[in-house]
């Protein structure tokens, strides 16, 4: 999959921009740990200069995929796209990532009631479930199987129980997920809120890569509210937090400090992340839900 980006990767210039944004380098100052460095260790996977071992594969995972970097890259490279590939591109695959995707692909959970929400694992997908008269269905639609860089099949089985169970109505939160249901009838819970209960002043958490829509629908939930706007990444990612517990922990304790006052997050994901460190709620847990 490299090889369709080899245009791409010879338009980064090594300027190390990018390292400015870099969480993961802020803290260990690696070369490897920098987009720019992952960019070089994917040119030289592409051009057989480097060959795969445990450090190149470490080197290539230990990213979130927040795109921060993209932010501020003077070359617009697409780096995370990048990664991403070279991570497909991998032979070999670290104990923890095997350990997830066994247990996501083992996820055989049966999809019954006309409307669901897709929660995900460890959150409050039940409790939200209930206000919006739907059924859970605890776990998310396989981006992390995605983002490790293997085959998404976990959301073909899904897909399909979905359908084979006349299911009417899909309710997702992460916004990646809308990819995956073209074709059936779903909808970003934000749709769902009418009102939010907060007054204070309060930290908003938004993942970088969330996309322009979602985030212009939370500003207008929080119309009128006084809020700071912070965009980087707690490292919350499921197959992020299990292979790199200690540069997730410093990634949250980041989001911490920049906090004021409470911080409200706009993922089940970051919140159970989140809330180890600091005054932490998640959008839907304040939200007054419309249900039709």
């Amino acid at each position: 999959m490299l090889e369709k980006y080899h245009k791409e990767i010879l338009t980064c210039t090594g300027c190390a921009f990018c390292k400015k944004a870099c969480q993961i380098y802020f803290h260990t100052r690696n070369e490897t740990d920098s987009p720019k460095g992952r960019i070089m260790i994917s040119y030289g996977l592409l051009t057989g200069e480097i060959e795969e071992d445990e450090s190149i594969v470490k080197a290539l995972q230990k990213c979130a995929l927040c795109r921060l970097c993209e932010s501020v890259c003077p070359s617009r490279v697409k780096i995370g796209d990048i990664i991403k590939a070279a991570r497909y591109d991998l032979k070999m695959i670290l104990p923890e990532h095997q350990k997830l995707i066994d247990e996501l692909n083992g996820w055989n959970e049966e999809i019954n009631g006309k409307r669901i929400f897709i929660g995900e694992l460890d959150s409050d997908a039940k409790e939200i479930a209930e206000k919006l008269n739907a059924t859970p269905y605890a776990i998310g639609c396989g981006l992390e199987i995605e983002r490790i860089g293997r085959e998404n099949k976990l959301i073909e089985k899904i897909v399909d129980k979905i359908k084979k169970n006349g299911v009417e109505e899909v309710i997702y939160y992460e916004p990646q997920c809308k990819k995956y249901f073209e074709g059936i009838n779903a909808k970003n819970i934000l749709d769902f809120i009418e009102s939010v209960d907060i007054n204070e002043k309060f930290t908003l958490h938004i993942p970088y890569d969330y996309d322009d829509e979602f985030v212009e629908k939370v500003k207008e939930i929080f119309k009128g509210k006084k809020f700071e706007l912070v965009r980087e990444c707690c490292g919350a990612r499921e197959e992020f937090k299990r292979a790199f517990e200690k540069e997730a922990e410093e990634m949250a304790k980041d989001i911490i400090k920049k906090s004021n006052g409470k911080i409200i997050t706009t993922s089940l994901k970051c919140y159970e992340h989140l809330k180890k460190y600091g005054d932490v709620v998640d959008l839907l847990h304040i939200a007054n839900f419309k249900v039709k």
